[in-house]
């Protein structure tokens, strides 16, 4: 018996070891280039759904760019296919829970998500971190809705001079289900681009552009 919870242990430990080095070792390739945006994907261990990281630079404070980020109620205009998004816990000044449903085109059941953001800024060089992660078990499952079990991700907000900043969007998701393949690989390269691109536009709206975030430095 105890040889036997030794081995279990043993293969769960070389299973954690080995699909961290394969995640920490698969490399990013460029796989979309447009428009000032990259779309960087990698393979992602036990997920049917690539990992993606993209990136621009815009001509923003970081204030604008987090006031945005931070107001759940805008997300159906920005981030890509969110059918709608609430507030479920202001945590503190910088962590909530939110509630987001994704569309995705028919046959397949639209996705939901817990999703709990906790953000921090490096004061030495200004840079803002929003960590993501997948909260599935603080609401209960709701008809009609496949819930994402697993998922985590960032924002990183470089500041590269005077109201300019490098934004980093990076996402390792497993949206559940049987997905087409094709829906899949729209999902990894689509969403990432249309959501800077439209998050480029929003927030030089004035309610954005012009907002300033208490505790943090611009």
């Amino acid at each position: 018996m105890r040889l036997f919870a030794y081995s279990f242990k043993l293969f769960l430990f070389s299973t954690l070891i080995f699909s961290t080095y394969v995640e920490a070792n698969s490399k990013w390739r460029l796989d979309k280039d447009e428009e000032g945006i990259k779309i960087y994907l990698r393979n992602t261990p036990g997920s049917a759904l690539k990992s993606f990281k993209s990136t621009m630079t815009v001509n923003r404070s970081l204030s604008s760019l987090l006031t945005v980020i931070e107001d759940t109620r805008s997300y159906p205009r920005w981030l890509h296919n969110c059918r709608s998004a609430k507030l479920l816990k202001q945590v503190s000044e910088t962590e909530i829970v939110n509630y987001v449903v994704t569309d995705m085109p028919w046959p397949v059941a639209d996705r939901d998500a817990v999703i709990s953001a906790s953000r921090s800024q490096n004061k030495s060089n200004k840079r803002i971190e929003i960590k993501l992660r997948a909260e599935p078990k603080l609401l209960s499952k709701v008809a009609g809705k496949v819930r994402i079990e697993n998922m985590h991700g960032r924002w990183l907000l470089t500041p590269q001079g005077k109201d300019k900043v490098n934004v980093i969007y990076e996402m390792s998701i497993d949206p559940g289900g049987n997905i087409p393949k094709w829906v899949v690989n729209a999902m990894a390269v689509d969403l990432p681009f249309y959501t800077l691109d439209k998050l480029r536009k929003i927030s030089k709206e004035d309610k954005y552009a012009n907002a300033k975030v208490k505790g943090i430095l611009d």
